[in-house]
């Protein structure tokens, strides 16, 4: 391998020296070695470049030509400057390496992801230039200049002096930044740079400054250039930049640090052209085959990690790939640029490839380039700039650009536009840009178009395929005239400001920023036109204009598929100033006719969030149509939209009414399936001052299409008609401006208005005509009269509202004056009296209310009421229901249940039966406690807990409590109607029936011997028991009686009479309810308090009997020991502190208007307690059993109350199981009781064979067995004297059955 190449290094020299190697150029005049050895046969002078650099006087002449022999030649001497020659000419001797770009050391590496990569390689010269990088080369004023087969590594030297003549003309670059530069080339008339590498410069690799005649570059390479920036970076902000499609780009920005100046502006190749008038040669420039990769510039730093980007905002640069700068007074510089590649340059401007033009003509053409990966802030591709200050000495020469098969993909722009031609605003007017078989893909553009071109004069864009990826991508155009012709433009869109486009067979799909965005301009569509799939973030999917028009040419069908806009218009979007005038639609169809057009447009699935799923704006309705152009169409002009109508096809485009519309011009009334904008005057509404009114009301455009805004109101006294609506000629306008939708909404108006009736109107206008906004067809008027405050309200005048009456404020009523509703909760009752007076009572009877939150109307006044119950304090029950026993419901009744007194008459005589029967009575003591047991649990406990959770057995136990309070412990009625007043009157009567059918016994014993033995000894004792048991059931029955209150009233009188407590219907004591006040005062003064006091007081009135005043107590002598029969002597007044008992347990249970249950439980765990410590201490029965069973019964009260109590106040809810165990254990207690009774009697069964034959001797009037009567007195031969089992103990405890006749003892002893 080295002896081929020491052959070919010999071959070159021979060639060089001869002059025959025509690519070599002119003869070798020295050799330059890279190690001092030279070849001995050649000939010619041999020294290495620092020998030659240090002798440049006697070496560097002009015509030389210094060949650079293969190896690595050291250059450490810092600038060197060759000057004033005609020609100079180095070139390399020796082979080629190639090389992967990719290799290259990278000192700031920037990566995105693409679904392209590349191998990019170059061939790298073996004859090496290689710097201390602040070393350099400087070729000035030279005619002739030729770098051929060099690789040129590691340079860059200090030329800033040098360039500060032209710092102040360049538009865009601060020259004072560009320190270094490897190659500075100025004044070169013929430039020849031939298969040449510039490598890993600090600063430029190549800077050319008026470059004359007619230079080459080719085959060359420019990589890695300013790649040893130095910068002290610091972050002042990080953007996370989303897409539309969810991805994301993570873009910290970065300053550098002034203290530090270490920054360099660079790149790999520019060439400026400055202050020529001397010159009358057009320079030309030629660059072909070559690459420029990995360019930096100090403006665009890039970070280690992925996908980081720092821009310096104080340094904009140039094109670090390859930069044109044409700046002052010349006619016309030519640029062509072929077969050449740009890679992953970077820089703020044009990173790969950058052409500014200022007060000069330019010809450029760009052709079989292919640039990618480029990074700029804008225009990473390509920035082609014409500055825009004026011309004073140029004449007429155009400014042209020619991109021909031209690649530009793979770019990221941080800002804007992939590539960027900005000629807007120039003073001559006669620029060309071609664009022709070009591709533009891949290319990421987070704000804007990946292609834009801002320019006055035409733009032809032929055979060019458009693909970007990224954020947004697309074709911006500014004031241009443009031909797009077999065009396919894919996820791009087009940009335009005062141009004219013409769009001929061409398409645009998946543009995410409109496909064609237009200001001031015009565009024509022509042949088979498709713009499909794109999305316009704000308005015009396909179609954005904004005062441009659009002409349909014949022939054409245009297809307008799914795309869509955030805001309005999903296929076309129109904006125009002024109204009225020409349509943004022309069509320009010669042969073509309605019924058979040249023009076809396809509209199929476009959607638009706001308004216009199709069309949105260009007053279709009422535009000047331009019939000129359609003679054909109709004898006479039609309208725009009947052509529109007439060429348009509509395929799943959504609600008619959504199809096409424009801004709002006027309110239409609607319901959620209809819109109706034939009139202009709604329907008149009846309200109630502040009361909230809902106007249906939808906003539409052009042809009644649905477009959403805000809404303006003001209104007018009208009167009661609407002939003076429109006269309000100084409205009031109200700042709530509520917005409509897509859908029929409610304009919600809150009447602020006096307490007197009045009628004014509601007008309603959109906020976009706003400036119509008294020209009549825009208003819409809803009549409004309002009325005083309804029943329960009270005008305010401060905030002119209805609100609660005082009444009401006082029990914290809430009150809705829009529906007319107020809220109540607990057990506050809130309606009307029967004068119609407005009354509250915060104490509703128990389980008459319902106690949760009730919102009702006075008209719905039951609505508070539980259980089908309806007036005064839902005393009542609702028409056709009755009140049921055992609860406070209403329900269904019929006549037919009346049937059922006779089975609840028998029952009674049952009752009666058993209790003879078995002998259980109070006189023997074994229900005593079981008595006073249910007499309170029922009134105290059950009654005031919810039965909504009970099930069957839990219900037969209660039943069982209610049957020994001699209550039916059912839910039934007896008849139609029947009413708590007549409930009441049954529930008195039962108990006095009982007590009146013993009566009749105890009477009628009087006067029939076998009714006598059939009571015999037995009567008074079961007629104490009766009376004993319905003591209770009397007494609640008398106090429901005479409970009463007064409501609260609004009546300043204040002379509402009170009303009964049980049905707040019923005025207390008048009326009917008289008869049942007497009936109450004639139980209570007969019955209840003689009772009570007798048993209280009868050991004391026993005591004095001997008295002529007391004696006739002793007439009531068996009654009374009926009760006292259990106790010992001392406590005889014990049945007496049971009445009292009860009575003192019953009040609160009666009291307790609050209905909390907590108060009735508290009592019955104190007063128990206390009790049960007393009876405890004093054992006041004889029986030590009946003491045992009274204490059971106690305790079992007290435990279910506190169990309860407990429960309620720490979860706030009731378990049924606590009071079925307290039940079910004292009816397991009764039944033992029963037992033992049944015990007793049948054990005895000889006596009771003697009592059995008796009873059939005496009644049936016949004897079975002759021996069978025993003599009454032998049946008591029992005594105290003779008890030896618990069976003795219990039945001598018993007030015998068998008829003792044994006195008492003296009822005051002392034992």
């Amino acid at each position: 391998m080295m002896l081929y190449t020491q052959l070919t290094v010999f071959y070159l020299l021979a060639s060089y020296a001869s002059g025959s190697a025509k690519s070599a150029g002119p003869a070798c005049t020295y050799i330059v070695t890279p190690n001092g050895t030279c070849p001995g046969s050649v000939g010619i002078i041999c020294h290495t470049l620092d020998f030659y650099i240090q002798n440049a006087s006697v070496y560097f002449l002009s015509n030389s030509t210094f060949c650079f022999l293969p190896g690595v030649h050291p250059m450490s001497s810092g600038r060197f400057n060759v000057e004033n020659l005609s020609t100079v000419t180095f070139v390399g001797l020796g082979t080629f390496n190639q090389m992967s770009v990719e290799n290259k050391v990278i000192t700031f590496n920037f990566t995105v992801s693409f679904n392209e990569d590349r191998n990019v390689t170059f061939l790298e010269p073996t004859a090496v230039i290689r710097c201390d990088n602040s070393s350099g080369f400087l070729f000035n004023n030279i005619t002739s200049l030729s770098l051929i087969n060099l690789t040129i590594a590691n340079c860059g030297a200090n030329v800033s002096e040098t360039l500060s003549y032209i710092q102040k003309t360049s538009p865009i670059i601060s020259i004072s930044l560009v320190h270094n530069v490897a190659v500075l080339i100025i004044n070169v008339t013929n430039l020849v740079i031939e298969t040449t590498s510039i490598q890993n410069s600090t600063g430029y690799g190549l800077m050319g400054i008026n470059i004359l005649g007619q230079s080459q570059i080719t085959g060359s390479s420019f990589v890695g250039n300013n790649q040893f920036v130095k910068s002290n970076l610091q972050l002042y902000d990080q953007t996370f930049t989303y897409c539309n499609d969810g991805s994301y780009y993570i873009a910290p920005r970065f300053y550098v640090n002034d203290a530090v100046h270490e920054l360099y502006a660079g790149g790999n190749a520019v060439f400026i052209y400055d202050e020529l008038s001397n010159y009358s040669t057009e320079p030309i420039l030629n660059l072909s085959s070559c690459l420029f990769a990995l360019g930096v510039d100090g403006s665009i730093l890039l970070g280690i990690e992925q996908k980081q980007v720092y821009f310096n905002p104080k340094f904009k640069s140039m094109g670090t790939g390859l930069g044109i700068l044409m700046l002052h007074n010349f006619e016309t510089v030519h640029i062509n640029v072929a077969n050449t590649v740009l890679y992953r340059n970077q820089a703020f401007y044009g990173g790969n490839l950058n052409f500014q033009v200022n007060q000069m003509s330019s010809d450029i053409i760009v052709s079989n380039v292919t640039s990618f990966r480029a990074i700029s802030l804008i225009g990473g591709g390509l920035y082609y700039f014409i500055n825009p200050t004026p011309y004073p000495t140029l004449g007429n020469d155009p400014d042209s650009l020619t991109l021909t098969n031209s690649t530009f993909s793979s770019d990221y722009n941080y800002d804007y536009f992939g590539i960027d031609i900005d000629m807007s605003n120039q003073v001559r007017m006669n620029t060309v840009v071609l664009i022709e078989q070009c591709i533009l893909y891949g290319n990421v553009v987070l704000q804007s178009s990946s292609l834009s071109i801002s320019m006055d004069n035409p733009v032809t864009v032929i055979n060019s395929v458009f693909i970007t990826t990224g954020c947004y991508g697309g074709i911006g155009t500014y004031q241009t005239k443009n031909v797009y012709k077999n065009c396919s433009f894919n996820r791009t869109n087009i940009y335009s400001s005062e141009s004219d486009i013409d769009f001929i067979d061409s398409s645009v799909s998946n543009s995410l920023l409109s496909a064609f965005e237009l200001y001031y301009s015009h565009l024509r569509l022509a042949g088979n036109v498709s713009l499909i799939n794109n999305t316009a973030a704000s308005t015009g999917g396909a179609l954005d204009l904004h005062n441009s028009d659009v002409t349909f040419q014949a022939p054409l069908y245009s297809k307008f598929i799914n795309n869509s806009a955030v805001s309005s218009g999903g296929a076309i979007y129109t904006f125009t100033k002024g109204g009225n005038g020409e349509c943004v639609f022309q069509y320009n169809d010669t042969n073509g006719t309605l019924e058979n057009p040249g023009v076809h447009l396809y509209f199929e699935g476009n959607y638009a969030k706001v308004a216009g799923n199709v069309l949105y704006g260009g007053d279709v309705d009422r535009c000047s149509f331009d019939c000129t152009l359609v003679p054909q169409y109709s004898a006479e002009c039609p309208s725009m939209i009947t052509v529109f109508n007439k060429t348009a096809t509509f395929i799943n485009s959504g609600d008619p009414s959504a199809v096409i519309s424009s801004a709002p011009q006027s309110v239409c009334s609607c319901t959620n399936y209809s819109v109706d904008c034939s009139s202009s005057t709604g329907a008149g509404q009846i309200v109630y001052p502040g009361q909230t009114i809902n106007i249906p009301i939808i906003t539409v455009g052009q042809l009644n299409g649905i477009s959403p805004d805000a809404i303006l109101s003001y209104t007018c006294e009208v009167g009661s008609t609407l002939n003076s609506l429109f006269n309000c000629t100084t409205p009031v306008v109200s700042s709530n401006q509520q917005q409509t939708q897509q859908y029929c909404t409610n304009y919600v108006y809150e009447v602020i208005e006096e307490d007197y009736i009045h009628t004014f109107a509601i007008v309603l206008v959109p906020k976009t005509a706003y400036f119509n906004f008294f020209g009549g067809t825009l208003k819409y008027a809803a009549l409004v009269t309002v009325l005083p405050c309804p029943f329960g309200f009270i005008w305010n005048s401060t905030s002119h509202s209805c609100t609660c009456a005082p009444l009401l404020q006082k029990f914290d009523v809430l009150c809705d004056i829009n529906k007319q509703v107020i809220t109540t909760s607990g057990t506050l009752w809130v309606g009307n009296t029967s004068s119609g007076d407005l009354a509250a009572h915060d104490h509703c009877p128990y389980d008459y209310c319902n106690t949760s939150v009730i919102t009702f109307r006075f008209s719905d006044q039951d609505e508070q009421c539980a259980h089908n119950r309806s007036g005064i304090l839902c005393g009542g029950c609702k028409p056709n229901l009755s009140a049921i026993f055992g609860s406070a419901q209403c329900k269904p009744c019929t006549y037919h249940y009346i049937w059922l007194l006779i089975p609840i008459l028998l029952m009674g005589t049952v009752l009666m039966a058993l209790i003879f029967l078995l002998n259980c009575t109070v006189s023997v003591g074994t229900i005593n406690g079981l008595i006073l047991f249910v007499n309170i649990v029922r009134p105290g406990v059950i009654n005031l807990l919810p039965t909504n959770n009970q099930n069957g057995f839990e219900k037969f136990l209660v039943v069982f409590i209610d049957w020994m309070n001699l209550d039916l412990g059912i839910e039934t009625c007896f008849y139609d109607g029947m009413d708590t007043y007549a409930k009441t009157w049954l529930e008195l009567l039962f108990p006095v029936y009982l007590l009146a059918m013993v009566a009749a016994i105890i009477i009628g014993s009087r006067w029939s011997s076998k009714l006598a033995w059939i009571s015999k000894r037995n009567a008074v004792p079961v007629l104490a028991t009766l009376i004993l048991l319905s003591y209770t059931t009397l007494f609640q029955t008398t106090v429901t009686i005479f409970s009463f209150t007064r409501l609260d009233t609004d009546n300043s009188a204040d002379d509402n009479p009170p009303v009964w407590l049980a049905d707040g219907n019923i005025v207390y004591a008048q009326g009917r309810h008289a008869y049942l006040f007497i009936a109450g005062l004639v139980v209570t003064a007969v019955f209840i308090i003689p009772y009570t006091s007798l048993l209280l007081v009868a050991p004391l009135l026993q005591a004095k009997s001997h008295l002529k005043l007391c004696q006739w107590v002793n007439r009531l002598k068996p009654f009374i020991d009926a009760y006292q029969a259990p106790f010992k002597d001392r406590y005889r007044y014990w049945p007496g502190i049971h009445l009292v008992l009860r009575v003192v347990l019953y009040l609160p249970f009666t009291t307790n208007v609050t209905n909390d249950i907590s108060i009735n439980l508290l009592a019955i765990i104190l007063v128990l307690s206390f009790y049960f410590g007393m009876i405890n201490i004093l054992s006041v029965y004889k029986n030590w059993f009946l003491n045992l069973l009274e204490t059971f019964f106690l305790v079992n009260m007290i435990f279910l109350s506190a169990a309860v109590f407990y429960t309620l106040v720490t979860t706030q809810s009731f378990n049924w199981n606590i009071v079925t165990a307290s039940i079910l254990s004292a009816l397991l207690v009764f039944l033992v009781v029963v037992l033992c009774h049944l015990y007793i009697l049948f054990k005895h069964n000889q006596r009771f064979n003697t009592i059995a034959l008796e009873f059939e001797t005496r009644i049936m009037g016949k004897v079975n067995r002759p021996n069978a009567v025993v003599a009454y007195s032998d049946l008591n031969r029992e005594s105290d004297h003779n008890i030896n089992t618990v069976e003795d103990k219990l039945e001598v405890s018993m007030a015998d059955f068998y008829g003792s006749t044994d006195s008492r003892e003296p009822l005051m002893e002392d034992n």
